[in-house]
């Protein structure tokens, strides 16, 4: 049977079997309290990467507000719009508050605002802004309360923060990074049929057949090298205040060409991260190199080549500045060194501390007096994800004296981040210790530790089940602020005292949800076998519908993103949302909603990736149900992308699941292998090698693992009724066809859901597809689990 609606394609076929179906009854309705399903897709928020401005005087707070539009025709699933906006700032504006008197103002000229940047005296703030079309640079004078466009030039935006324009110290000058002429102006432009390739044709070759192609081919494609640069790339300006007047500091045709800026303590230095590339075809490991360049004017300077891109803040780390003179501090090579640029000219660079080994490339800044660097040390990559992580600090005197080590208890906490005043300088409301941002092993929770030189250990300054980021003071050793929230409280800005005894919120971003309804979260540990045969503790969380309990036995949905741990969503307001559709949708219609830790082998090395999840997962659905949280009868699995893949795998292997709902998934790691886009790309290709899919090679050289790894090829396996769910505009909808059809093959119990024109994140959809898809997933779940509100308790 097929069914056609109005934004949705809807293919079905099977019925549960007498022994998984649930008695009918009439179609029941949503409790008063549930979360209303356009609320749930238009909620106001932060931007999902931003960095909040602190005046200088560390009185007012810039931040963006987005609030995702009702109605667009944009396809915000897209990662820029065609004019070159980032799609995850459309419909953001720009506030600041007082944090004195409370009072909020609203800085936007119309469109997408983004990027706020303080004057060094306080009186204007530099942003981006789409009013006139494309992204360009804008100034706000806070006294005249006027907004007014600096340039007509279009602006390069980045989809992460670090791309933010750099005031000069006195003020006359911001420094920006412009859209550069050519191919790779917008990062959105299509590929383009130009005058001197009027048949449009892309030759790709292979081999032999690369020493043969014609001159008139002109060089061949470089998908991923073309792709960075079409998003990274920029020509790096000074743009007079005053007059608008620009002058050219690094052209896009540079040897070293730029892709964001920051600017030294003087103002006589630029320092600037290079456009990524990647490390090689077969992983997805990219690097990037680090240059200055003088503000005056001048040649660019290369300061280290081929540096790793980390997995977190891409643009924040590889450098920093000194706080109050022209030197910076750099990794090459694992290990820091210093680079003094005070004469005019730079001069050797110096190592620091060499013999402290590997430094963390996320960890380093200077101490509040300039006189010793903070780093990072003791670093581990256990989990093999390019993501080394510190179990220790260091403050290394930059006259060469004695250092000072603080060792982090690795059992019990683990690193998130080095607190910062701003993008120089450690936090150091007292001048001499360390404060770090970790979380709880066992719990999960969020943890301020303080490390102090005169004390052994680290002090415990705040600790609790929240999620805390963006933590800056502009400077200020007297106070921070950061984006807090909890299971109860909507994210929002917060002012922390210097010792966090205390806290109190500075914005208020979205009214509406102070009404709505939120249950709790519980979390417990589970011993699992891992990929390398090892035992090891994981953990789990459970989101309770509001009024429930331990021992009510739920109807539960079990969701997960394979390779990591997803329990931190139980820090945030409602739960979070972990396959792009808000937790609270389900809980706060009767269902319970399990995270799970699914800890697997390491990305780049060969590995048996649907084994791995079975191990992990089933023991902690088991555990739920052993403490009463969940009913074993009647559960549900879902996850979105990775997730997807999870999903599909995972009910090849076990009938546990009463549902199923894949969201956005791969399903043959062999068949889509070999897709490419019209200029080479070959995406897939590094994720199944190198990437998520963990197979460490190609197809062809381990066809067995390929096959026994993809839902696809173990359809007939499964048994589960699935409603798979996906984008037609997603680059991996064609698997989301194949498995459905090898279901309806064989009449298996399955339902596609296509979206028309939708993309990879159903919380980036239209809001008429968003709301589709949220409403039909609950309804497969009343279906196959039963409603909440009316199903039976099953005794202890």
């Amino acid at each position: 049977m097929k069914t056609i609606v109005r934004l949705a394609v809807v293919a079905a076929t099977g019925v549960p079997t007498a022994a998984t179906a649930v008695p009918q009854q009439p179609p029941p309705s949503d409790p008063p309290s549930a979360l209303p399903y356009d609320l749930a897709f238009g909620m106001a928020s932060f931007l999902w990467d931003t960095q909040f401005a602190v005046s200088a005087d560390g009185r007012a707070v810039a931040y963006e507000v987005r609030t995702p539009p009702a109605d667009t025709a944009a396809n915000l699933d897209e990662r820029y719009q065609p004019n070159g906006t980032p799609s995850s700032v459309v419909g953001a504006v720009i506030r600041y508050t007082d944090m004195v008197t409370g009072r909020t103002i609203e800085v936007c000229p119309g469109g997408a605002c983004w990027r706020p940047v303080w004057s060094p005296d306080g009186t204007s703030i530099a942003f981006f802004s789409d009013a006139d079309g494309p992204p360009q640079l804008w100034v706000h004078d806070i006294e005249a309360g006027a907004s007014r466009r600096l340039s007509d030039e279009p602006v390069k935006p980045k989809l992460w923060h670090g791309d933010e324009p750099r005031w000069s110290p006195d003020g006359s000058t911001l420094y920006v990074g412009f859209a550069p002429e050519g191919p790779f102006r917008n990062p959105a432009r299509p590929a383009e049929v130009r005058p001197e390739n009027p048949a449009g044709v892309v030759v790709l070759r292979s081999g032999s057949e690369v020493a043969v192609a014609p001159e008139a081919e002109g060089q061949p494609p470089t998908p991923m090298t073309d792709h960075y640069a079409r998003e990274h790339l920029v020509a790096v300006n000074a743009v007079d205040v005053r007059s608008g007047e620009t002058r050219v500091l690094v052209p896009q045709d540079a040897e070293f060409p730029a892709g964001t800026l920051r600017r030294s303590a003087s103002g006589r230095w630029l320092g600037y991260l290079s456009t990524f590339r990647p490390e090689s075809d077969t992983t997805q490991s990219t690097v990037l190199d680090v240059a200055v360049v003088p503000a005056a004017g001048g040649d660019p300077i290369s300061v280290v080549r081929s540096v790793p891109l980390t997995r977190y803040n891409y643009f924040g780390v590889s450098y920093v500045w000194h706080p109050s003179d022209d030197r910076l501090m750099y990794l090459d090579g694992k290990r820091m060194h210093l680079l003094d640029l005070r004469s005019g000219s730079p001069a050797a660079p110096v190592p620091l501390a060499p013999e402290l080994g590997d430094i963390a490339p996320t960890v380093f800044a200077f101490t509040r007096d300039g006189q010793a660097a903070v780093m990072g040390v003791d670093v581990i990559d256990d989990q093999g994800y390019g993501d080394p992580r510190p179990r220790g600090i260091a403050i290394v005197p930059l006259d060469g004296g004695p250092r000072s080590t603080f060792a982090l208890d690795d059992e019990r906490w683990t690193w998130d981040q080095l607190l910062k005043a701003d993008e120089r300088t450690a936090w150091q409301p007292d001048g001499a210790s360390i404060s770090a941002l970790v979380t709880e092993r066992a719990t999960g929770d969020k943890a301020v530790l303080r490390f102090d030189p005169a004390a052994d250990g680290a002090r415990v300054l705040w600790k609790a089940r929240a999620r805390l980021v963006n933590l800056t003071s502009g400077g200020s050793h007297d106070f921070i602020v950061g984006e807090y929230e909890d299971m109860r409280t909507p994210a929002n800005i917060f002012r922390f005292d210097a010792d966090f005894s205390a806290r109190e919120r500075v914005s208020h971003i979205d009214p509406r949800l102070d009404a709505v309804q939120v249950g709790t979260a519980e979390t417990f540990e589970t011993t699992v076998p891992l990929h390398d045969g090892t035992l090891a503790t994981v953990k789990t969380a459970v989101l309770l519908p509001p009024g429930a309990e331990r021992g009510d036995r739920l109807p539960a949905i079990v969701t997960m993103y394979p390779g990591s741990d997803i329990t931190r969503r139980a820090a945030e307001f409602g739960g979070g949302s972990v396959f792009t559709v808000p937790n609270l949708v389900f809980t706060s219609r009767g269902y319970a909603v399990v995270l799970c830790e699914l800890t697997l082998g390491p990305n780049r090395q060969a590995g048996n990736p649907v084994r791995d999840m079975i191990d992990v997962l089933l023991p902690q659905v088991y555990r739920a149900a052993e403490l009463g949280y969940v009913d074993l009868n009647r559960l549900a699995i879902t996850g979105q992308s990775y997730g997807g893949y999870g999903t599909g795998s995972i009910i090849t292997r076990t009938n546990i699941f009463r549902a199923a709902v894949p969201i956005s998934g791969i399903f043959d790691l062999f068949g889509s292998y070999g897709h490419i886009d019209v200029d080479g790309g070959g995406f897939f290709l590094a994720w199944s090698e190198g990437g998520q899919g963990r197979m460490g090679t190609h197809p062809w050289a381990d066809v067995r693992r390929y096959l026994d790894n993809s839902p696809y090829y173990n359809a007939d396996k499964i048994t589960t009724p699935v409603l798979i769910v996906h984008g037609t505009a997603d680059m991996s909808y064609h698997d989301a066809g194949k498995l459905f059809t090898a279901l309806r093959r064989m009449d298996k119990p399955a339902q596609l859901a296509s979206y028309l024109d939708q993309g990879h994140v159903i919380s980036s959809w239209k809001r008429e597809s968003a709301i589709d898809a949220a409403r039909r997933m609950v309804e497969f779940y009343r279906r196959h689990l039963g409603d909440p509100a009316r199903a039976p308790q099953h005794s202890p």
